[in-house]
């Protein structure tokens, strides 16, 4: 940008607008630069070039005004010193203008090539700038402290297990139902049926030390998806129902190692394993089938 008085920065301007007539995209991006000039009337709709050159036409520089050096030599007003940064901080201030946001620098180009989505970063729709941190009120202090403390409270993070998976979940995420009120016919045929074909008659539908009050099952959210009307319409996955119940740990099998568990398993499982990144911190994944395989502990006493 240039240094020049007021009557030369309006004989540059009426030179680009009435003697150069130069492009609408060309005034579009002088209008940033010139103090009260709008590049969009009251509706959001963008001028033509006719009402711009009607604006410039009226319009009066003033201090803060910024002319480039290429509109002053395309004037003839040639050897014009550069204003310094100070003028220039100033006037970017009262027009605005943001630097240090690139799409407000295109405000800055004079070539007829610029993209018309540059004409919308005008001084009218710039936002005001905040003063940074921000000093809260006491009022909005405590309630965020409030809300912290209620979200990690004792009653926010207590979690109960569910009756027919043994699931731990959250509190205001299970259902409670009373032994009266919730039919579970579904789980104990099917219950019935796996003592049979799997020689375990100590096999249960649900975990009697998991009710609530012993009157109430507690139900997790996926175990709650099977009950329509108070009743099992199908048998939830991860249920003791569909096969999953190991009952009460023996004193004797508890605390185990991972190999003594290897050891007395009645059954094995094999995948594939490979790592995704290389390094000791690289993460394992499967791929392909499990295969489970069963094995015979005789052996091993």
């Amino acid at each position: 940008f240039v240094k020049l008085s007021l009557p030369d920065k309006n004989a540059v301007t009426n030179f680009l607008v009435v003697t150069a007539k130069v492009s609408a995209d060309i005034l579009r991006n002088m209008v940033p630069r010139h103090q009260s000039m709008a590049v969009r009337i009251s509706g959001g709709k963008r001028k033509d070039a006719a009402s711009l050159r009607a604006d410039f036409g009226a319009h009066k520089c003033t201090e803060a005004c910024l002319i480039l050096e290429s509109e002053a030599l395309r004037a003839g007003f040639a050897g014009k010193p550069a204003i310094n940064p100070t003028e220039l901080q100033e006037s970017s201030l009262v027009l605005n203008l943001r630097s240090s946001n690139k799409k407000r620098k295109a405000c800055f180009t004079e070539s007829e090539d610029s993209s018309p989505k540059q004409a919308r970063y005008s001084a009218e729709s710039s936002t005001p700038k905040t003063s940074f941190p921000f000093i809260l009120s006491q009022t909005e202090k405590d309630k965020i402290i409030s809300e912290f403390l209620e979200s990690t409270s004792n009653a926010a993070l207590r979690r109960y297990e569910c009756s027919f998976c043994g699931k731990l979940e959250l509190a205001t995420d299970v259902k409670m139902k009373t032994i009266q009120e919730l039919d579970i016919s579904l789980l104990d045929c099917a219950v019935r049926t796996l003592r049979i074909s799997s020689s375990q008659p100590c096999i249960e539908s649900f975990k009697a030390s998991s009710l609530m009050n012993g009157s109430s099952y507690v139900l997790c959210h996926l175990c709650g998806l099977s009950v329509n009307k108070n009743k099992f319409q199908t048998i939830p996955l991860r249920s003791y129902a569909n096969g999953l119940w190991i009952g009460e740990v023996p004193l004797e099998l508890q605390d185990l190692t991972f190999l003594e568990e290897q050891c007395i398993a009645r059954a094995r499982a094999t995948r594939c394993m490979y790592k995704i990144h290389l390094g000791p911190t690289g993460q394992l994944a499967a791929r392909g089938n499990v295969c489970i395989l069963p094995q015979d502990t005789s052996s091993f006493l």
